[in-house]
């Protein structure tokens, strides 16, 4: 197996598994946070709502720093593999910003004040047209950008067992720590 020559910069490597980790959390605590019942419930909406909320927060700052930072050249390989991983990741970074705001939106459709971590999160007028056509489509988008996010592990897997190149072992963070 090669090793990476050049691995991407720690700060987005933070960000990525951050990010990760947030999206996990989102998908798991996923539900109507508007009408929990019990404590239960109740933890998991805030919790779904604030890791939502984290992770636009996260790829708002991710893209400008792999902008500044710049990521490291691509592995070689056919140019049909290099196009289908810049539309993956468009559409991922697309969705991790949209998927978020549909669920602000479809928040807002749901209930006229929500109060996270005890403050209360500000909601777009729930009778705007675009808010209630976004709204509309959190799950369905929430669920594409689980599988487009499943494809893209599945991708990074594939290279490091079946293709041997360093696609996955530069955004590992053992390697961030390794360095």
């Amino acid at each position: 197996m090669t090793r990476p020559s050049t691995c991407y910069p720690r700060a987005l490597i933070a960000l990525h598994w951050l990010t990760a980790v947030a999206v996990l959390l989102a998908f798991v605590t996923g539900g109507n946070p508007a009408e929990a019942r019990g404590a239960l419930e109740q933890l998991a909406g805030q919790a779904h709502v604030a890791s939502g909320m984290l992770v636009f927060a996260l790829v708002a700052l991710r893209l400008p720093l792999r902008a500044l930072l710049g990521a490291p050249a691509a592995e070689p390989g056919p140019r049909w593999q290099h196009l289908a991983a810049k539309a993956a990741h468009v559409g991922l970074y697309g969705l991790m910003l949209i998927v978020p705001l549909a669920g602000w939106s479809a928040l807002a459709g749901e209930t006229t004040a929500f109060s996270l971590l005890g403050f209360a999160l500000p909601l777009p007028d729930a009778h705007a047209t675009w808010v209630r056509l976004l709204g509309e489509t959190h799950e369905t988008l929430g669920n594409a950008f689980i599988w487009l996010a499943g494809l893209h592990a599945i991708a990074a897997i594939g290279h490091h067992v079946l293709l041997r190149d360093a696609t996955l072992l530069r955004m590992l963070p053992l390697k961030m720590l390794q360095r």
